[in-house]
């Protein structure tokens, strides 16, 4: 009689790579709970998540993901991934994201646990190894020209497009690490840029200097792997307002992702200085020495948003009435028709931060009012949440970021391969009709 056993195929693949996962040698039609266990899930920090489904063996004693849904468990449906995007989150933060120093992208993989269960008993076990970086990828401290950020890329490879990565309004340089990693395991150089809250960066989302920014992208063009002449911005969230900003004033940017973004430039903090009691909405940015206009919000705005995501609450009503109530609304909108190439937007329609599907519906119209000479994409998911990503990692948080696991699941695997999709053809585009 042959032993229960789990297969995966392949065992060790990249982080966005899926999986195909096969039960054999149980009885007949007999019941199985199959758990994944994840204990070290976070490149510079920690996650632990697990997930679990019940399946039915067939006549011959085996189940196949691919083709076969669970009768119970965390998901619902045919899905050979659904293991992984449906897990539980027990633990999920960083370690030390807002200093450069002792923040390391480590582990560069995990493994994700399998065991097989009959009647409460494990029968057999398996695991599959995930890749966060690809092993060919140095990743570099970089403090040149009073830059904060990690930049990963392959030694040994020919000149590439590089993209610059920009973080949210979480700060410091976790979370867009992850991005650069996964852009560069894909032939791509990548900075990933801290812009405030790292070492001695501004504490505060208050006037961020866009030389900054430049300067960081002046640096990414002089690095000996990178074509100078392809270089694409990458931004989430309050990352991607930065993104279409200094898309629009520095035409050495060729290409600008927008992952949830907004139209205008928003309200930064809403303190004159760090520790100040003193209600002064600042701007997130300034340019040459001046903040860039932006929409401010009212004291008691700036009071019902921190009450509500100290509960946990969505707060995309008050940026939508902050905007509708704003007198200098196009002064504040971005210039997205300066942008010096093409232009990928993705949105939901369940941000609970703010509306980010009809702000890419704003820019798009104004993009096709100006004349816009390049070709802009926006991909909007239904039902979808505020936090698109990369495929295959959990997406059940959905108390303050919105939509529902399944859809941001899906929205995070389709809008990952457009991103890498659109990067392919507008850099082979540019490549083929030179410099």
């Amino acid at each position: 009689m042959m032993q229960p056993l789990i297969e995966v195929t392949p065992p060790v693949a990249m982080l966005d790579v899926p999986v195909h996962i096969t039960l054999s040698g149980f009885a007949p039609h007999q019941l199985i709970t199959l758990h994944a266990t994840l204990t070290d899930g976070l490149p510079g920090g920690e996650m632990t998540a697990s997930s679990h489904a019940i399946f039915q063996a067939d006549a011959e004693g085996n189940v196949d993901l691919v083709s076969q849904a669970p009768l119970f468990g965390t998901y619902e449906g045919i899905d050979p991934m659904g293991l992984f995007w449906s897990m539980h989150v027990q633990t999920l933060r960083f370690f030390s994201p807002n200093s450069l120093d002792t923040f390391e992208f480590a582990p560069r993989s995990t493994d994700i646990h399998l065991t097989a269960e009959v009647n409460g008993q494990p029968v057999a076990k398996a695991a599959v190894t995930r890749i966060f970086v690809s092993p060919t990828i140095a990743i570099e401290k970089i403090r040149d020209d009073g830059l904060v950020g990690l930049y990963f890329h392959d030694p040994q490879a020919e000149p590439r497009p590089a993209i610059l990565v920009l973080g949210g309004s979480e700060g410091g340089i976790g979370s867009c690490s992850q991005f650069a990693a996964l852009f560069a395991s894909h032939g791509y150089p990548a900075l990933a840029l801290a812009y405030f809250q790292c070492d001695d960066l501004p504490d505060d989302l208050s006037r961020i200097p866009l030389e900054y920014i430049q300067q960081a992208i002046s640096w990414l063009k002089r690095q000996r792997h990178v074509q100078s002449e392809s270089i694409a911005v990458f931004g989430r969230s309050k990352g991607a307002e930065l993104a279409l900003v200094i898309g629009s004033i520095d035409p050495e940017v060729r290409a600008v992702i927008a992952s949830s973004p907004s139209s205008t430039v928003c309200i930064g903090t809403d303190r004159e200085r760090p520790g100040s009691d003193l209600f002064s909405p600042q701007s997130s940015w300034s340019f040459r020495g001046e903040p860039l206009p932006f929409v401010p919000w009212t004291e008691e705005q700036s009071k019902e948003a921190k009450a509500r995501l100290e509960s946990g609450q969505r707060i995309d009503h008050l940026h939508a009435q902050s905007w509708k109530d704003c007198k200098w609304l196009e002064e504040a909108t971005i210039s997205v028709e300066r942008i010096n190439g093409p232009i990928l937007l993705l949105s939901s329609d369940d941000d609970h931060w703010w509306p980010a599907a009809e702000h890419c519906e704003r820019i798009v119209a104004r993009l096709q009012e100006k004349g816009f000479p390049h070709e802009v994409v926006h991909l909007r998911y239904p039902d979808t949440g505020h936090m698109i990503r990369f495929p295959y990692i959990p997406t059940t948080r959905t108390r303050l970021n919105g939509g529902t696991a399944k859809n941001n699941a899906y929205a995070s695997e389709h809008s990952w391969r457009e991103v890498l999709r659109f990067l392919q053809k507008v850099f082979t585009v540019k490549s083929d009709a030179g410099p």
